[in-house]
């Protein structure tokens, strides 16, 4: 019997992180399609209409929720048992109250972008880790960029914009994938053992250690990632889901583009005020439009060819659930095997994941993206059993 714990943390004035009591509901939302991921979480701040007050801490004499402040550091835990995973590293963002309790609404750390303005600058021409980097020298000169899939623009002009403001430009235009890594958010995905006996003396005022997932990470590593989606050097699966098995329930639709007509439009508008098209696909049947910053057409023609490859590949719409075990995030490559319909099987990739807690339990909702590959084992093993028959 797998009994569900949870654990949310936050850094107190003193740099040490304390728990967030009385916790009702928790909502993580993790996608390849939005820059920075969001977790919202739910607590009890009265108790008989009283408001709680804060004891043994150095804000003790002070309502509950004004603990919480933008700016703080929070970490969020879910598991079974006595295992934990850390599954949300961040910020609080905003602090929401009502009547029926608080609400602390929270980005990960590419927060962190947001609290600074950028200077006003004109880069003529430049490509995107070039911009990249003049960001993250001015948030923090220690962030590394990690550029793995390049554009060039004819021209980019920054004007009154913060550091997020650029990242999700950058992102808009490119349609590359933009994430933060640092030792903590590294480690997400990782568990940590508790013992049930003292399960909340381990987590609460005392340090813990969560392993990372890549040794290379130290304490003061910051990396800024730009990365191309969906064009994986392996598609080896993370995890698998069947719908015989793991998948609880799903409302999916398998789509074959073999004989889809698409048409790709990407439109942006020259240094000298032209607006310029450059098309790849069919005509006679979908257009897709995308409107981006000042490109060059050659790097407009390789965004047209990147979202043609992705809406030409095999896909499921729609979603699935399941429970918190396995663990899987975006970009994750996953096998998703029906035993009623092996043409499906295959290896797919993740472009969204919404995990919640609450009363009613733990769930992950999964939207699979585009099929990157056959499942050769699955398939292999399938085979064998049908041979011994």
């Amino acid at each position: 019997m797998f009994q569900l714990i949870h654990h949310v943390e936050i850094e107190d004035k003193k740099g040490s992180f304390v728990e967030v009591p009385f916790v009702s509901d928790i909502n993580i939302e993790k996608s390849i399609a939005n820059l920075a991921d969001t977790a919202t979480v739910s607590f009890a701040i009265f108790n008989f209409n009283q408001h709680i007050f804060i004891k043994d801490l150095p804000d003790e004499g002070n309502q509950l929720y004004k603990l919480f402040k933008r700016g703080q550091k929070i970490r969020i835990f879910l598991g079974y048992n006595e295992e934990l995973r850390l599954e949300f590293v961040g910020y609080i963002k905003d602090i929401t109250t009502d009547e029926t309790g608080a609400k602390l609404m929270c980005e990960d750390e590419l927060f962190i972008f947001r609290e600074k303005n950028i200077p006003n600058k004109t880069f003529t021409p430049a490509n995107v880790k070039q911009i990249a980097n003049y960001v993250c020298r001015l948030i923090n000169p220690k962030i590394k960029v990690v550029c793995e899939y390049d554009m060039g623009y004819e021209k980019f002009t920054i004007i009154d914009a913060t550091g997020f403001d650029v990242l999700s430009q950058l992102q808009q235009d490119t349609g590359a994938n933009i994430f933060f890594k640092s030792v903590f958010s590294n480690a997400i995905g990782n568990t940590v053992q508790i013992d049930e006996s003292n399960f909340r003396d381990q987590l609460s005022g005392y340090e813990y250690q969560i392993s990372s997932n890549n040794s290379k990470f130290k304490e003061s590593t910051l990396e800024l990632h730009i990365s191309m989606p969906y064009m994986k050097k392996n598609t080896e699966a993370d995890c698998a889901f069947s719908f015989q098995h793991n998948i609880e329930t799903g409302q999916l639709q398998y789509i074959d583009s073999k004989d889809n007509k698409v048409k790709v439009k990407v439109t942006s508008v020259s240094i000298n005020g032209e607006i310029r098209t450059e098309e790849f696909g069919s005509t006679g049947g979908t257009e897709k439009e995308f409107k981006v910053n000042r490109l060059s057409k050659a790097e407009m023609k390789k965004r047209a060819k990147m979202e043609h490859f992705k809406l030409m590949q095999p896909h499921y719409t729609g979603t699935f659930d399941c429970w918190l075990i396995p663990y899987v995030e975006p970009n994750y490559s996953i096998i998703i095997d029906d035993e009623d319909f092996p043409e499906k099987d295959g290896v797919y990739n993740v472009d969204s994941v919404t995990t919640s807690f609450s009363e009613a339990g733990g769930r992950r909702t999964i939207t699979p993206g585009i099929k990157l590959s056959v499942d050769e084992k699955s398939k292999t093993d399938k085979s064998k059993k049908e041979n011994e028959k």
